[in-house]
């Protein structure tokens, strides 16, 4: 088995086959009865709600962008993926999470066993997990465009993004939104003690803005006007982040992102103002509504003691005020919060949620503190109080995988169902949705209602099923 760190990679370089070789990377095969959906897992209303289906592979995509030799997979049925083994292939890829390493090692399993497969290979965040290095041929850690570019005879030194295009809907089926991903730095350095973003990739690096410009014009091509923006931190260089928003603007796109407070806090004002103020074009006056639509910012917790302790450099009260100051624009927040650590307690945590839950967010994120592999906190955690849990299916922020010393999982289980009934209600949804319109037609009057109606329509419209698209990059 041979594991490759980014720079030691793009340094000895993958041996290049004579021939073209056959590779295919895959995800984990899809859960038929139970289809992944983000804002169903932080969510336990059955009544109404939005959904946020996790239907393509963000990194896969990119790969296939930069290296249009692969193939893909995008959560294929454990039939279909069974099917595309008999194709035979030099390698087969599997990108997985940490919580997908049990179905990823029996993918594994069965490449080998098919007798079609030359190597198995292992890449995205499940790779940082230490004992599955001993089951592939090669383990990649990080944005694998580089480290896998030699094995084609090729590089990929300037990322071209892909075109990511995906919808929100609701539990009645109806498609509300229509919606463009963008990612315009990659990697995070600030060194959270719980995340893994920085044992991923430590280097942030941003994405070329002729790339970004590039992909911006595909989807206003395709008529699609929102973009969410998914870096982990968006603005980690401020100067970059700041030529993005100039090009959002340019190309009259509705956007949100997720940033940390101390950039938000900034820029708020200033972003608003660009939304308020029109600006004529050639054509005429821009869309009705356009600009900054509002963020996701990682609360964590209330209490500095905590924030300092997982060194999340950020000052509780400033994070609020970030909150208020979105709020106060009529602008989307979305909130990520964190319950369980050892200070908790279960009066501890029910005060805290309620406190949340008063926020009145869009959408509030709860996790259960889990240590995870290669971070400063599961060292932590399995030093002092040790974890039981190995089993990773449970490493998915749901579940209290190690001693903590005043709750059991049982509780904690508990305390979590309870804490998401009561920060995500029944009227979120209706909430948010009053919230938008009303922002719509203050802005704009019957023209924005009109803009949001054509969301709609268009979101329904659309073909999602033409599988994943590519653009050219320069020169071609």
């Amino acid at each position: 088995m041979k594991s490759y760190e980014p720079e030691e990679a793009n340094r000895i370089g993958l041996e290049q086959k004579s021939a073209s070789p056959r590779v295919l990377f895959t995800t984990v095969y899809r859960n038929e009865t139970k289809p992944y959906d983000y804002i169903g897992a932080n969510s336990r209303s059955r009544w109404f709600r939005f959904r946020w289906p996790r239907n393509q592979s963000f990194g896969l995509r990119f790969l296939k962008q930069n290296i249009p030799e692969i193939e893909i997979a995008e959560f294929p049925t454990f039939e279909d993926y069974r099917r595309r083994l008999a194709e035979g292939w030099d390698v087969v890829g599997l990108s997985f999470y940490l919580s997908e390493t049990e179905e990823a090692l029996e993918m594994a399993d069965l490449a080998r066993a098919s007798g079609k497969v030359g190597e198995v290979w292992a890449g995205n965040y499940g790779a940082l997990t230490p004992e599955i290095k001993e089951k592939f041929d090669r383990v990649f850690v990080g944005y694998a465009e580089s480290q896998v570019a030699p094995y084609f005879g090729r590089t990929a030194e300037r990322i071209v993004h892909p075109p990511l295009i995906e919808h929100l809907d609701t539990t009645f089926g109806l498609k509300l939104n229509i919606y463009g991903a963008l990612f315009t730095i990659r990697g995070c350095s600030v060194g959270c003690k719980f995340c893994q973003a920085p044992c991923f990739c430590n280097r942030p690096s941003p994405l070329p803005l002729e790339s970004i410009d590039r992909v911006l014009s595909y989807y206003q091509e395709q008529g699609i006007k929102v973009v969410v923006i998914e870096d982990e931190s968006f603005g980690a260089n401020r100067r970059h982040a700041d030529r993005v928003v100039d090009l959002l603007d340019e190309h009259e796109m509705v956007w949100g992102c997720m940033a940390r407070a101390d950039y938000l806090r900034d820029k708020i004002d200033e972003w608003a103002e660009m939304r308020r103020t029109p600006k004529r074009r050639s054509c005429g006056w821009r869309n009705p509504v356009s600009g900054f639509a509002g963020a996701a910012i990682g609360i964590e917790n209330f209490h500095q003691e905590v924030l300092d302790d997982v060194t999340k450099r950020e000052r509780a009260e400033e994070i609020l005020e970030t909150v208020e100051r979105l709020q106060h624009h009529g602008l989307g927040t979305v909130g990520y919060y964190m319950i369980g650590f050892a200070g908790d307690t279960k009066g501890s945590m029910k005060e805290d949620i309620e406190r949340l839950a008063a926020l009145k967010l869009d959408l509030t994120q709860i996790c259960v503190l889990t240590p995870l592999p290669k971070t400063e906190l599961w060292e932590e955690i399995d030093r002092r109080y040790g974890i039981f849990d190995r089993d990773y299916h449970h490493y998915d922020g749901k579940h209290l995988v190690w001693n903590h010393p005043s709750i059991t999982p049982s509780e904690m289980e508990r305390v979590l169902d309870r804490s998401m009934r009561r920060v995500n209600p029944r009227t979120a949804p209706l909430r948010s949705s009053a919230r938008i319109w009303k922002k719509a037609y203050q802005e704009a009057g019957l023209a924005g209602i009109r803009e949001l109606l054509s969301y709609i329509f268009r979101a329904n419209r659309f073909d999602y099923d033409r599988g994943p698209r590519m653009l050219k990059a320069d020169g071609d």
